[in-house]
């Protein structure tokens, strides 16, 4: 495994690439997309297990709270297309925590209204999303109400917010020819297992673990990796 940091001026922003030896590379791409308040380097320890597997990996690293989940969306689309151009046709994978999985679903919705790109939507191979705010959280609800301010100093927030009228709602659900996964923590705290789930997804499954470290987990990570070649988690 070669880890590849970030070379300041590529159009690629990602905190570090793994790229796989020669004899273990199974010629994918997987990216990484981190959650709220958080960087790249937290899914690190994750994407060295799935690079010793065999894929290559991106951490996608980005201002989590500087935008609002629609420019997420739009930030995220041009470096998808940037790793398309580097890729030669390689399938691209996607392991997302919390927001990340949500701005992925923008991303996507995006990648299928274009009509002209680097990147096709056949290259897009399987998403994986942990503990996904799909339908909101009620957490962030609770913050924006009782805390004003916040929708300042987090932009997303009260887009992720599980009120009726907030954005999440209105997030593009991805077609069924991506194949999405979700794998939710049973002692999340902050996302209900209900609201993790997606209509379309391939398949659903709750492991132990909390929202903030569930990335870390054993089971997490064999669970990722049996989506990404089956298609479906290991009940």
């Amino acid at each position: 495994m070669k880890k590849i940091p970030h070379r300041p001026g590529r159009s690629i922003r990602t905190f570090r690439r793994y790229q796989p030896t020669a004899e273990t590379d199974n010629g994918d791409i997987v990216i990484m997309v981190h959650g709220l308040i958080r960087r790249g380097r937290c899914m690190s320890h994750l994407g060295r297990r799935l690079c010793r597997a065999g894929y290559t990996v991106y951490l996608y690293d980005y201002p989590s709270t500087r935008k609002r989940i629609a420019a997420h969306g739009k930030d995220l689309l041009v470096f998808m297309d940037d790793v398309a151009a580097e890729s030669s046709g390689k399938r691209l994978h996607f392991v997302t925590h919390s927001m990340g999985g949500i701005i992925t679903r923008e991303a996507l919705a995006l990648l299928s209204a274009r009509k002209t790109g680097t990147l096709p939507t056949q290259d897009i191979g399987r998403i994986v999303m942990l503990a996904p705010p799909n339908h909101g959280s009620d957490i962030a609800r609770k913050v924006v109400r009782l805390l004003p301010f916040s929708r300042r100093l987090i932009k997303p927030l009260e887009e992720l917010s599980s009120a009726p009228d907030a954005y999440i709602h209105r997030v593009p659900v991805p077609p069924p020819r991506f194949a999405v996964g979700v794998i939710a923590g049973k002692f999340d705290g902050k996302v209900s297992l209900p609201y993790t789930r997606l209509d379309g997804m391939k398949d659903h499954v709750v492991i132990n673990a909390a929202h903030s470290f569930i990335m870390y987990r054993r089971q997490a990570k064999e669970q990722i990796l049996h989506f990404l070649r089956e298609m479906r988690f290991r009940h």
